[in-house]
C-alpha cells in the first residue's frame, strides 16, 4: 500500500469535518442502481416535515446554508456550529439568521443560544454541538411539531431531513444546499460516542452509508432509494424516529467523516436525550409528563365544573394540538 493513503486519507476527512463545520446533504444512493434514485427523487414536496426549515447564516463577512428544526412557535434548535463560525463554542456577536421554513415564509432570529460546554466544533471534539434559536416573531399558529425523543438505541432507523447538498451515493454532491428543496432520506445507528465530560451518558450517534450491492446483508443498505447521508447545508437538520404519537427527533444532524458523500462514508450528529433538561429550562417549552399532568388537572376541574352545574340543573331547569 502506498504509505501517502494514510495521509490522504487524513487530509480528505479533515476536509469534510471542516466543510461541514461550517455549513454540514441528504444523498441520493446509486445513479444506475435499482430502485432508481435521483436527488430530485428525495425532496418532501407534500410538507411531510414541515417543521424542518433552511438557515441562511451570515457573520457580516461570509455567508452559509444550515438547517434547523422548530420545536414550538417561538424556538428552533441547530447544530452549534451554525451560529459560531470562529469555532469558540459561543454564538458570535455579529452573527445573524434568518429561519425559512417553505409553505410559511421566513422568520427573524432575535438571539442564539449555544449549549454551555459546546466548545466549537472539532475544538478539540464534535460533541455538545448544539444552539437553541429564538424567534423574533412566532410561528403560524396551527403548526405541528415534534417531541424530543430519549432511549435510542443500536439499530433504530432513523429519518434524516435537510436543506443541504445532493448527490449520488456512487460519486458525491451534484447540487448545491438550499433555501427552499428539504429532503429527506434514512439509515440505521450503527454506534453511539460517550459524554466527553465524562457522565457515561451516549451523546453522539453514527451510521455508514452502505452500497446498494449491500442490500438484504445483515448491516448492509436499506435500499437505493432509501439509505442516505448528510453533508454541507444539512447541518441542524433532524435525524428522527417515527412513533405512535408522530414524530420525535433522536438528535441533530453535524457532522461526515469520509471523502465527500461517497458510499462508505460515515454520518452522525448529537444524541437530543442528554440535553433535554437545558432545551426545557431555554425554551420554557412543558416538558411532555408536565403537560400531562397539566391536560389531566384541565380535564378533572371541566368535570367538577360539569357535576356542579348538572346540580344546579337539576335543582332548576335545563338551561374546548401535535407535537
Amino acid at each position: 500500500m502506498n504509505p501517502w493513503w494514510p495521509i490522504v486519507g487524513a487530509i480528505l476527512c479533515l476536509s469534510a469535518q471542516l466543510e461541514a463545520a461550517v455549513t454540514a446533504t441528504i444523498l441520493a444512493g446509486g445513479e444506475t442502481d435499482l430502485p432508481a434514485d435521483t436527488p430530485s427523487g428525495r425532496l418532501d414536496t407534500a410538507g411531510k416535515f414541515s417543521f424542518v426549515g433552511a438557515l441562511a447564516i451570515s457573520n457580516g463577512a461570509q455567508s452559509y446554508k444550515g438547517s434547523a428544526v422548530a420545536l414550538s412557535r417561538e424556538w428552533v434548535l441547530t447544530a452549534g456550529h451554525n451560529v459560531d463560525l470562529n469555532d469558540d463554542g459561543l454564538a458570535d456577536s455579529t452573527w445573524s439568521g434568518m429561519f425559512h421554513l417553505p409553505g410559511y415564509g421566513s422568520f427573524g432570529v432575535s438571539k442564539a443560544f449555544t449549549y454551555s460546554t459546546f466548545t466549537g466544533f472539532g475544538n478539540p471534539s464534535v460533541n455538545d454541538d448544539l444552539a437553541l434559536l429564538h424567534l423574533a416573531s412566532p410561528l403560524p399558529v396551527g403548526m405541528g411539531f415534534p417531541t424530543l425523543g430519549s432511549g435510542a438505541g443500536i439499530g433504530d432507523f432513523i429519518t434524516l431531513v435537510g436543506f443541504g447538498r445532493s448527490g449520488y451515493g456512487s460519486y458525491g454532491y451534484t447540487s448545491n444546499a438550499s433555501l427552499t428543496d428539504r429532503r429527506y432520506g434514512g439509515n440505521v445507528i450503527d454506534s453511539f460516542e460517550m459524554d466527553d465530560e465524562g457522565s457515561g451518558r451516549a451523546e453522539i450517534f453514527r451510521y455508514d452509508f452502505d452500497a446498494p450491492a449491500s442490500t438484504g446483508i445483515v448491516g448492509g443498505s436499506l435500499g437505493n432509494n432509501i439509505e442516505t447521508i448528510i453533508g454541507p447545508g444539512d447541518s441542524g437538520g433532524a435525524a428522527l424516529r417515527q412513533t405512535v404519537n408522530g414524530w420525535e427527533i433522536v438528535g441533530i444532524n453535524t457532522f461526515t467523516e469520509g471523502y465527500g458523500g461517497s458510499f462508505g462514508d460515515i454520518g452522525g450528529g448529537i444524541l437530543v436525550e442528554p440535553y433535554m433538561d437545558w432545551i426545557y429550562g431555554t425554551t420554557g417549552i412543558p416538558e411532555p409528563r408536565s403537560a400531562m399532568l397539566w391536560a389531566l388537572s384541565a380535564a378533572l376541574l371541566v368535570r367538577r365544573t360539569r357535576r356542579f352545574v348538572g346540580k344546579s340543573k337539576t335543582a332548576g331547569q335545563d338551561n374546548r394540538v401535535n407535537l
